[in-house]
């Protein structure tokens, strides 16, 4: 599946060193200065690239903009479903996949580099109701997550950890909104206690989740 995706996209030229480079570039400006302050002058002085080449693989700056989300969208989905595999593949016990889970979500909430990260995930979702291509394209990445969450869940599930009466795509889905919660914060006038929102989170799954 990825072979023939990847084959697609290299055949309607979505993949190209050239290309790459600028939607790179392009999520690097925008993590750094959001979405707003992203401009052509500016990538064509990090990259060194003419005008022309860039022009070459984009039509405008929109086009840019989207790309360089779905890249950033990517990046943080791929990120986040290594976390999740790795704490399955780590835990040999009930309690070491507990630990595991309550690790991943500490590491999530004091990672002060994921708030920009978040921003263009938002960004993102908010475009697709404009810019179909997009959407679709974001559907894609976020069921690749969602598909890991619930593979995660059913094989937690035989091995006794969860409540098997958990619907696993439910749970799944639900892991991905609390996740979300954090975005609320990140625009809010007054911020939640990082410490007091793990504690909310762990004590939502010892009571509902771990068997």
């Amino acid at each position: 599946m990825v072979v023939r995706r990847t084959k697609q996209m290299r055949a309607e030229g979505m993949i190209h060193p050239t290309r790459d480079l600028i939607v790179a570039t392009a999520a690097t400006i925008m993590k750094e200065k959001g979405v707003g302050a992203l401009h052509i002058d500016d990538i064509l002085e990090q990259t060194d690239l003419s005008r022309g080449a860039l022009y070459h693989h984009f039509k405008n700056v929109d086009e840019i903009i989207e790309s360089a989300l779905l890249f950033t969208y990517a990046e943080s989905i791929n990120a986040n479903i290594e976390s999740v595999h790795n704490v399955l593949a780590s835990a040999k016990t009930a309690d070491e996949f507990r630990e595991g889970v309550f690790a991943a979500n500490v590491a999530y909430a004091h990672n002060q580099q994921l708030r920009e990260v978040r921003k263009l995930r938002a960004h993102a979702m908010a475009t697709t109701a404009t810019a179909e291509a997009l959407q679709e394209a974001l559907a894609r990445e976020q069921q690749r997550l969602t598909n890991e969450y619930i593979n995660v869940i059913s094989e937690a599930q035989k091995n006794g950890w969860v409540r098997a009466s958990l619907d696993p795509l439910a749970l799944a889905t639900f892991i991905q909104a609390y996740s979300f919660g954090f975005i609320v914060d990140d625009v809010s006038e007054s911020h939640v206690n990082t410490d007091k929102w793990i504690a909310i989170i762990e004590e939502f799954y010892n009571a509902c989740v771990f068997t």
